[in-house]
């Protein structure tokens, strides 16, 4: 292997997705050069054999092939990041830049479900790992791009890929994930599966895993010094570490003046501060604390309860577990059911009870700014979490009134702040330590 391949090898060591396969053309040895998660490389073979048939010589061939011929290094690394297949000769003295037969990175490409961008691409990750590899390096075709890959897994073996920029992510932390994933001996079915090998969160809802399913907020995360994994078979990039400002912030966001983006990011932050003390609120102010209200609100307020057999905390409690369900019931549903669980569950079962003098109004209204409220949030887990965290708050708001709520809270900002992935902590905005480039 003479010097220009060599470079080439050496400057893509990190990239588990880069091959170099040798050739006989017309009894002369020639090396490929590509990416496979870019390159058909067998369909590409089979198109070089056959231009080699009719052609007489190597340099005959290449000509045929391409009209850049024996181009200089640094061309020919940045064709192969283009997703182009480079053929070099044995000896190092002819080189070509042809276009392959591509990696079909477009036909199973469909819009994201969970996700709703605005003003962007809508294109979504699929369940491939190439194709999911290949979308990121088609859009961000720089060398400090790098690719890890692994097989995990003890029945069942699955492809498992580690994407990082070298000198954003910290090099720390890439040992860390390298190892972790290294050291997986179980089988990974599950997404929660994988979050287990970062460290244990047995009881916790936050997940050392922040999954989307939109490249472009993939790509954003890996240029601001995290790690994106591809699990196959997974329609996710699961960027981690997982922080508190993905459930706030989205690339999206951005393609809005400043003021619009700083308007939607607080509006995330009123929508999780409400989910989680709104319901406990109502507990507190109607059942333990209502010397706060004024005279005439009071007096409001005892009158939407008037007839109501249930404590306040009973009503809120059974209307929030009932939200929850049917809102468990929407996503599980088929779509064509979904619409008619909302109708029956959100129009006709809450102004039954409200008839039937089972809850007041005032509560019909807080529940139902508390679900629109946890639906502002980035991420149907963490919309969940934020809705399982507000019960606490709930319950200790039923004993101590507004002091409750305030303790709650504040123990709610204590436990989040105690989480750390890999030692960097959840609520962490950004991480601002950078790898080195070497």
């Amino acid at each position: 292997m003479k010097n220009i391949v060599k470079e080439i090898e050496s400057k893509f060591s990190n990239h588990d997705d880069f091959f170099i396969e040798e050739e006989l053309v017309d009894k002369t040895a020639i090396y490929l050069i590509g990416f496979n998660t870019l390159v058909d490389l067998p369909k590409s073979k089979l198109y070089v054999q056959q231009m080699a048939a009719s052609s007489t010589s190597l340099k005959v061939l290449l000509t045929n092939l391409s009209d850049q011929i024996n181009v200089d290094t640094a061309q020919i690394i940045k064709s192969v990041l283009e997703g182009k297949l480079v053929i070099v000769s044995k000896d190092d003295e002819e080189n070509a830049v042809i276009d392959p037969i591509a990696q079909n990175l477009s036909s199973s490409i469909e819009e994201p479900k969970n996700e709703s961008p605005i003003q962007s691409s809508t294109d979504a990750f699929g369940e491939d790992i190439n194709i999911n590899v290949g979308m990121i390096r088609k859009s961000l075709n720089t060398e400090r791009l790098c690719h890890c890959s692994y097989q995990v897994g003890e029945l069942e073996k699955r492809k498992l890929s580690m994407l990082y920029v070298k000198g954003r992510a910290p090099n720390d932390l890439i040992e860390k994930v390298n190892q972790q994933l290294n050291q997986i001996k179980s089988d990974i079915e599950t997404i929660d599966d994988l979050n287990k090998q970062f460290g244990q969160r047995r009881l916790s809802p936050v997940s050392h895993l922040f999954a989307t399913e939109l490249p472009v907020q993939a790509i954003h995360s890996l240029k601001k010094n995290r790690i994106v994994l591809f699990l196959d078979n997974c329609p996710f990039a699961l960027v981690f570490p997982h922080l508190v400002w993905d459930m706030l912030s989205s690339v999206n966001d951005r393609n809005f003046p400043f003021v619009l983006s700083f308007m939607l990011r607080l509006f995330r932050v009123i929508g999780v501060v409400a989910t989680l003390i709104l319901p406990a609120l109502y507990v507190a102010l109607v059942s333990v604390n209502p010397e706060v209200f004024k005279t005439d609100l009071a007096l409001f307020v005892l009158k939407s309860r008037e007839g109501i057999p249930l404590s306040a905390f009973l009503e809120t409690i059974a209307m929030v577990v009932l939200v929850d369900l049917i809102l468990e019931a929407i996503v599980r549903l088929p779509k064509s059911v979904g619409p008619a669980i909302t109708m029956v569950g959100g129009v006709i079962l809450g102004q039954a009870v409200v008839e039937a003098k089972l809850v007041s109004n005032l509560l019909v209204i807080v529940i139902t700014a508390i679900v629109i409220a946890s639906s502002a949030v980035i991420g149907m887990q963490n919309s969940l979490y934020i809705r399982l965290l507000k019960y606490p708050i709930l319950i200790l708001a039923s004993l101590f009134g507004i002091l409750g709520v305030f303790t709650g809270f504040i123990f709610t900002i204590i436990y989040l702040a105690s989480l750390t992935s890999n030692d960097i902590p959840y609520l962490t905005f950004r991480i601002e330590q950078k790898g080195d480039t070497k």
